[in-house]
């Protein structure tokens, strides 16, 4: 008796779930409630500047497969020490990799830009894959588009 409720609860259970993850990709009519539907920008011309302050971390990348080699993360920085792993930075054209290195463990101010990763396109690229099975991001991150030490 009881394991036939379970049974029961178990088949309306699914059915409610299965009919709500099913109405989540239309959008409803008459309402302002919308599909959450990712919209690629044809002209993303406008980019969010941003200055931080921290410690930057320079961890050279083995010349292994790993997870962080092939996203390229070398460089970090570390704005809380309650936060030790800290913030994804990348070279750019204003400040390269090597001017970056010899800012290693020093406390900075940095003028960023924030760059969303892109994924390989393509099913026969050998990647590291995410809980979706896709390949990962790379890239992701801050472009440093200025630095200089600071004292404190």
């Amino acid at each position: 008796m009881l394991s036939q409720t379970f049974k029961i609860a178990f088949i309306c259970f699914t059915i409610v779930t299965t009919s709500t993850i099913t109405g989540c990709n239309q959008d409803i009519p008459n309402s302002s409630v919308k599909a959450n539907l990712k919209v690629p920008s044809q002209n993303l011309t406008e980019f969010k500047v941003e200055t931080k302050r921290g410690k930057l971390i320079y961890k050279k990348i083995p010349p292994i497969k790993s997870t962080r080699a092939y996203q390229g993360n070398e460089f970090y920085l570390v704005t809380t020490p309650q936060n030790p792993r800290g913030l994804v930075l990348h070279p750019s054209e204003k400040v390269d990799r090597e001017q970056l290195k010899t800012f290693h463990n020093q406390q900075v101010e940095i003028t960023t830009v924030y760059v969303a990763g892109t994924r390989p396109s393509g099913s026969k690229n050998s990647c590291p894959l995410d809980v979706d099975g896709r390949c990962m991001v790379q890239g992701e991150g801050y472009r440093v588009i200025s630095i200089q030490a600071v004292n404190e």
